[in-house]
């Protein structure tokens, strides 16, 4: 939870050689189930989606969680992340005041 009582959103970002969906789909499995093995430690620990570029080789996870928490379920799952980056979800169908 960050200062402002928002939940922490976590942008995780892969650079994956050889990357494809079925590589993409059988990851995010393996990330279910280490943050179900993980899950007395933190009930709001959760993997929103994730966005394949495969022209770039690149996955991008969104996870609601705190950073430290994303990190060890990611590296428990072996996502081959670079970098872990705290981030704000944004929707496009919400009005935000100017």
């Amino acid at each position: 939870m960050s200062d402002d009582g928002e939940p922490t959103t976590c942008l995780v970002e892969c650079y994956w050689p050889g990357v494809t969906e079925q590589k993409v789909l059988a990851a995010v499995e393996r990330v279910q189930a280490a943050i179900e093995q993980q899950h007395t430690y933190s009930r709001a620990l959760r993997l929103l989606g994730s966005i394949l570029v495969p022209a770039d080789e690149t996955v991008f996870c969104l996870f609601d969680g705190e950073h430290d928490e994303v990190e060890a379920v990611s590296t428990s799952a072996e996502l081959p992340f670079e970098r872990i980056l705290g981030s704000r979800w944004m929707d496009a169908t919400r009005r935000f005041p100017k």
